[in-house]
Order: structure tokens, then sequence, then C-alpha cells
């Protein structure tokens, strides 16, 4: 398959370019987190056999994309845990029930 005709290859190539160069970017959001996506399952023997070394790598490929979707994931984790804890000390800055 060319290169230029493959889905993965596209996807893999926008998230590189989207990519911040020192990791994940500051605020990051679960919005900004996109999942990978998995290998295609490669069921006949013959085709395993005489593209091992491709299958390997996008598998590879994928459990690397994977851990920084996950990596994604925990830092838009902290950054809305930041936001809560500022918005619980501004709610006690209220003083005794603000609502009553």
């Amino acid at each position: 398959m060319p290169i230029f005709l493959s889905r993965r290859a596209c996807l893999v190539a926008a998230a590189l370019l989207t990519m911040p160069v020192g990791g994940v970017a500051q605020g990051a959001t679960a919005l900004d987190c996109l999942p990978p996506v998995p290998p295609a399952p490669v069921t006949d023997a013959a085709t395993r056999t005489e593209y091992r070394m491709e299958i390997g790598q996008e598998f590879t490929a994928y459990f690397d994309e994977a851990q920084t979707y996950l990596r994604c994931l925990d830092a838009a984790r902290a950054q809305v845990s930041a936001e809560i804890n500022r918005a619980i000390r501004d709610y006690q800055a209220f003083g005794e029930d603000p609502d009553g």
C-alpha cells in the first residue's frame, strides 16, 4: 500500500505535526487527546510472514501512540484537578453558607 494512501500514515503525520515539542501542552483537555487507531488484525499467515517487519512496526507505533494518548489524558486530568481545587478555594473564600 503506498504511504500517501494509508489512512494510518495520514493520522500519524497529523499527530506528529500537531504534537508539542516538549510533550503535552499546558492546559490540555480531554478533547485535545486523540486515541490512536489500533492496527488491523492480520489473520492470513502468508501476509503475516511476508510483512512481518512492517506489521511489527505498526504495532510498535500504536503502542507508542497509546502511551502518548494516556499521558495526554493524565495531563488533562491534572489540569481539571487544579481548576477544581482553585474553584474550591474561591468558594471557601465566601465564608460559611454563601447560599443562605
